[in-house]
């Protein structure tokens, strides 16, 4: 290779490596320029959203204001009505206490299962007469009441519905001793657990036909089935009119 070949070939090089470097150069200085530009842009926008924020922060604190303006108009119409019950503090705690127990009443049962509820579907119905009692008064139209009182029907209408479509179970009683327990079909009927009224004896009897021929006879051990409470039907009531009938003769 000549001493001309490399030196044109080294200018060559030279050339090259000058682009390079100039273009290198050039990119550096527009990521400059773009990145002086996005700075300038972010720069603007952090300005907007100071403002913003300000004026933000403002409304918020005109809200506030007119917040706690309304709550006071608010405080002062449930003072005003309060007054129109005519109830003192001692009227209140009353209410409050008995309003307090219904509802311990309602979450206790709320807890029972279905099946057991059913057993103790009595006690809905005077935990519903307990409140209807203090739906009456003046002070269920008084918050907070209103809303709680609200809130315990629904529950309690709850309570219905969950044993609406309960099956009930049958009920076994097993008889004891005259002597002991004094148990005929009156005393069993009169027990709080089966009817509570000795004048529902006829359902006792009704229903186990298969083992009580004569209603004034059962034996200690029988296993007498207890139907569902309720009104007698027109059957039983007309196996109570024969019985006494014969009675009489």
């Amino acid at each position: 290779m000549t001493f001309r070949t490399l030196t044109v070939a080294g200018i060559c090089a030279l050339f090259c490596c000058a682009v390079v470097v100039n273009s290198v150069a050039a990119q550096e200085k527009m990521t400059k320029d773009q990145w002086q530009a996005e700075m300038t842009g972010l720069t603007k926008d952090q300005a907007d959203l100071t403002k913003s924020l300000d004026k933000l922060t403002k409304d918020v604190d005109s809200l506030k204001i007119v917040l706690a303006g309304l709550g006071k108009k608010v405080q002062t119409v449930k003072d005003e009505t309060m007054a129109m019950t005519g109830a003192n503090q001692e009227h209140r705690n009353v209410f409050e206490d008995a309003l307090a127990a219904v509802e311990a009443s309602i979450d206790q049962l709320a807890k029972l299962a279905p099946q057991d509820l059913f057993t103790r579907k009595a006690e809905i119905d005077s935990v519903q007469a307990a409140l209807d009692v203090l739906k009456k008064q003046k002070l269920a139209a008084v918050q907070p009441y209103f809303d709680r009182m609200t809130t315990d029907q629904k529950k309690i209408d709850a309570l219905r519905a969950s044993i609406a479509n309960v099956i009930p179970a049958e009920k076994v009683y097993i008889v004891g001793t005259w002597a002991k327990d004094r148990d005929c079909l009156w005393n069993i009927s009169k027990k709080k657990d089966i009817y509570a009224n000795p004048f529902m004896w006829p359902k006792i009897w009704q229903g186990n036909r298969d083992q009580i021929k004569d209603p004034d006879i059962i034996h200690p051990g029988q296993k007498l089935k207890i139907p569902t409470a309720g009104e007698l039907t027109a059957a039983e009531k007309k196996a109570e009119r024969q019985y006494w009938r014969k009675k009489a003769h």
